[in-house]
């Protein structure tokens, strides 16, 4: 069984590691979002396809050694979380904690990052709906029910 562990242990490691780069990308990306850097979200989303290629194997890889230990305890491998193995063997306990706190991380840097483009969509919808002069845009401009509805529009339809 300690061969077992140890296999799974070494996985897990691999994956926090894959996981605290994506995260390190993640804040790149947050960095090239505000300063409008096309070129630079590109290249980081080519080096984070690798990594979650990567991942996406180690993975797999993890559910094999999580079917062995399931076996020896008696339990499907789905129901086996990372924090009851921790409990079973304690040389997990390290690796839990470091994936806890690695994904955490990843999970607020994501949030963030959708804030910002969520902000970004806005200005953009703002932006075409002031160009093509619609009556109903993303933010509720009640003054814009006034202006009279024959006026000359720049553009007949959204961009």
């Amino acid at each position: 069984m300690g061969n077992i562990v140890q296999g799974l242990n070494e996985n897990l490691k691999k994956q926090a590691d894959i996981y605290a780069a994506l995260c390190k990308f993640a804040e790149r990306k947050q960095q090239a979002l505000i300063n409008n850097n096309l070129a630079e979200l590109d290249k980081i989303t080519l080096s984070e396809e690798q990594l979650l290629l990567d991942v996406s194997r180690l993975e797999k890889e993890r559910l094999l050694w999580a079917e062995q230990i399931g076996q020896e305890l008696n339990k499907p491998p789905e129901e086996l979380t990372l924090s009851e193995l921790a409990e079973h063997f304690p040389e997990l306990r390290g690796v839990r904690k470091e994936l806890d706190n690695v994904v955490n991380k990843l999970l607020e840097v994501h949030k963030e990052n959708t804030q910002l483009l969520e902000q970004a969509l806005k200005i953009v919808n703002l932006t075409s709906a002031l160009i093509t002069q619609q009556e109903e845009t993303t933010y509720s401009n009640p003054r814009r029910k006034d202006i009279s509805k024959s006026r000359n529009h720049l553009l007949d339809r959204s961009v």
